[in-house]
């Protein structure tokens, strides 16, 4: 088959929906009900598909998605590169906004591809391993009790590494939580700890941190923005506990300054620049010594866990906790057995959602069509 004869997209159908939590969950001192999520369809010549979903976040990301989607419209999957290329566009001032878009974009193209060739991604990457850890969350709603009992539950399921969202504000509060954690889990099981941002300095950082790494943390997550590498490197100077940082990164650039200052990566495909994106860090961090764990979206994740040792694990919200209702409308559903992920056997990127049963909870559709 030339390149010319390939499938290439006929159509691209991009959907913002808000879905309903099972109940509501608190984290610090919010209450989150629902979550908004972009998803979107890619449709081939030959009526194959390509999905992708993102966290709006607040952002624009259905308009977004939209002003990138038409680069997509008569190209093959093959052709991911010259679709990026236009969707970044010559100039570089909306590059960070543009690549939440092409992010999509890419993810969809590789599981057109993927399910063109009948290979799930982590074959067509070449597969190290069948089997990666998972990395439950925890910390909605957090008492010492119910951590408690969470990390026991979860120890005995097999988890052997749990991560707590923490306040980050209230040093006793954290102490509290982090010392139910210690005392609940077994030998050969750990936690970790998700700051999300709490801090400006590493001076306001140190005493949490030194906290949880005394408490036997085995990483702490997003001290600062990650924009802030300087101030990333400095904390990391003062602890022996490796700190984790690059959710929002978009592209290899910033991972490239956060990679000289941080042990643990955490790249997100639906903003660092899809499959590709992830590609890159996933490289840079082997040749760099350092490990990865991406952010979220773990049946997606684990493929690149599959086809590089140099990731650690992926994490998941479980369904029990019901704060990322998106994976119940996937369906290549991930298999977990005693706290690990199976590789898929399906065809894909393990990205294609039940759009029929999606679209009735959508708040707004666009279609495009050659």
């Amino acid at each position: 088959m030339t390149l010319s004869s390939k499938p290439k997209v006929t159509q691209a159908q991009v959907m913002q929906c808000r879905i309903p939590l099972p109940q509501p969950v608190t984290l610090g001192r919010n209450e989150i009900r629902f979550r908004d999520y972009v998803s979107l369809r890619l449709i081939f010549d030959d009526n194959s598909e390509g999905h992708a979903t993102g966290f709006e976040r607040g952002m624009p990301l259905f308009d977004i998605v939209n002003g990138m989607a038409p680069h997509a419209m008569g190209q093959t999957a093959a052709m991911r590169g010259a679709v990026k290329k236009a969707g970044l566009g010559p100039a570089p001032a909306g590059r960070p906004v543009y690549m939440r878009g092409i992010s999509l974009i890419n993810i969809a193209l590789w599981d057109g591809f993927c399910r063109q060739v009948k290979q799930p991604l982590w074959s067509v990457l070449g597969g190290t391993r069948s089997r990666l850890p998972l990395m439950p969350v925890i910390g909605y709603g957090a008492t010492p009790a119910r951590i408690e009992q969470q990390c026991k539950d979860l120890a005995s399921r097999g988890f052997k590494t749990i991560k707590i969202m923490i306040d980050g504000t209230d040093l006793e509060t954290d102490k509290a939580l982090l010392n139910a954690a210690r005392l609940a889990l077994p030998a050969g099981h750990h936690f970790g700890i998700d700051a999300h941002w709490s801090w400006r300095t590493p001076q306001e950082a140190l005493p949490t941190c030194l906290m949880a790494q005394e408490y036997g943390t085995v990483f702490i997550e997003d001290p600062f923005a990650p924009s802030q590498w300087r101030a990333i490197g400095q904390l990391q100077s003062q602890l022996s506990v490796p700190l984790a940082v690059g959710e929002d990164v978009i592209d290899r650039h910033g991972f490239l300054d956060l990679c000289t200052v941080a042990p643990i990566l955490r790249p997100d495909a639906s903003a660092s620049g899809g499959v590709d994106g992830v590609l890159e860090v996933m490289m840079m961090a082997a040749v760099n010594d350092r490990t990865v764990i991406p952010h979220v979206f773990p049946a997606l994740h684990a493929h690149f866990g599959f086809a590089s040792e140099a990731m650690q694990c992926v994490e998941t919200i479980l369904p029990e906790v019901g704060a990322d209702p998106i994976d119940g409308y996937l369906l290549d559903h991930p298999q977990i057995e005693s706290g690990d992920l199976i590789a898929s056997q399906q065809s894909g990127a393990s990205t294609a959602v039940d759009w029929e049963r999606l679209s009735k909870l959508a708040t707004r559709t666009q279609t495009f069509e050659l």
